[in-house]
């Protein structure tokens, strides 16, 4: 900003040189140059300042978040005071793949389900400190967002949760040393597909709580560092209130009952965020006891959707989870034969940047 109005100044300047040295006609000439020269210069910065005060503008809407502390680079991570956080780099081929697939989805469904798309971003693009942004390398979320959400058909319902998650960035939303939400943030994109649905989310103080602390998670793992060691993260699972059961398909074919919260304080420190719906699984089918009306709906995830599922809980009879990383078949065929009335891609922004995830997810269309 401060350099484009002096280069102004020096414009200006040598223009007014250049028009002493010249005389008659010629120097009217250079006149208008000159205005329209300064005109366009003035024009770059006013747009410029317009554009800065917007962005603040929009961020005066959010809490603001700020550290004192010094920007640790492990590569694809950072690490800021006892927090590490994902670095992320848009890639618009692979973003158009992973919208051809949901809009094919929603192509071969039309009429007979209706198809969502909740795209998650990473705590980088949230509770990252807003003073320090500048001295990492990764891609604006919001955008990213964006160009994905536009590149989806009209037959798909695209919930935005953006907004809802800066709102409360001020809140414990990511774990710190874990690249996952927390259920605290799933639950507020959760609240934004019930009004997506044009349902009501239950209130976040009814439900029963439990918590798990000593949870190290994939940052430590990655970097061991230290103050990510000396402050571990909670995990609090949010039990839904209606009685359920839950049927597991695990990867080698092994079919089992368990509980949708299970209770993982004897876990090693790593596996915390395995409380929610036995971790990752190829299927999984919940049933609501207390439903009788019918109401389905496909959950189609990766590890992020474990901590949303449970909210879903209380809203359908029957719930699909398929985790297209391990799961083969037709998402379409399988929504037919069930009659499943809503399909829900649930997918944070670092697995839209992965080609060979979304081809996986391409496969089980």
């Amino acid at each position: 900003m401060v350099r484009k109005k002096i280069n102004a100044a020096i414009l200006m300047a040598a223009l007014t040189v250049s028009m002493l040295a010249g005389c008659g006609s010629q120097k009217d000439k250079q006149d208008n140059n000159n205005a329209s020269a300064t005109e366009n210069v003035q024009t770059e910065v006013t747009t410029e300042e317009a554009t800065q005060t917007q962005e603040e503008s929009s961020m005066a809407n959010y809490p603001e978040i700020t550290s004192d502390g010094n920007v640790k680079d492990y590569s694809s991570v950072a690490v800021v005071d006892d927090a590490a956080y994902e670095l992320y780099t848009y890639l618009d081929d692979v973003a158009d793949n992973y919208a051809k697939s949901i809009n094919q989805v929603a192509k071969n469904l039309d009429g007979k389900a209706d198809v969502y798309d909740l795209v998650i971003p990473l705590s980088s693009g949230i509770t990252f400190p807003d003073n320090l942004r500048d001295e990492i390398k990764s891609s604006d979320q919001r955008e990213a967002m964006t160009k994905i959400q536009d590149k989806m058909s009209d037959k798909v319902k695209s919930v935005d949760v953006y907004d809802t998650l800066m709102k409360h960035r001020d809140e414990y939303e990511y774990y710190r040393t874990d690249h996952h939400w927390t259920t605290l943030g799933a639950y507020y994109a959760y609240t934004d597909f019930c009004k997506a649905k044009g349902i009501e989310p239950e209130e976040l103080d009814s439900y029963d709580t439990k918590e798990f602390d000593g949870f190290l998670g994939s940052f430590y793992n990655d970097t061991s560092d230290a103050k990510l060691k000396k402050n571990p993260d909670v995990v609090t699972a949010y039990y839904p209130h209606n009685d359920s059961v839950m049927h597991v398909t695990a990867s080698d074919g092994q079919k089992y009952d368990w509980p949708v919260i299970y209770d993982v304080t004897n876990y090693g420190a790593a596996l915390k965020y395995s409380a929610f719906i036995a971790s990752d699984n190829p299927y999984t089918v919940i049933e609501n006891k207390d439903l009788n009306d019918g109401s389905s709906c496909i959950v189609v995830k990766e590890s992020f959707g474990n901590a949303f599922v449970p909210f879903l809980v209380d809203h359908y009879q029957k719930i699909y989870v398929i985790d297209y990383r391990y799961w083969t078949g037709s998402i379409s065929k399988f929504a037919q034969e069930n009659k499943v009335q809503d399909v829900l891609f649930l997918n944070n922004l670092s697995m839209i940047r992965n080609k060979s995830l979304v081809g996986k997810l391409h496969r089980v269309l």
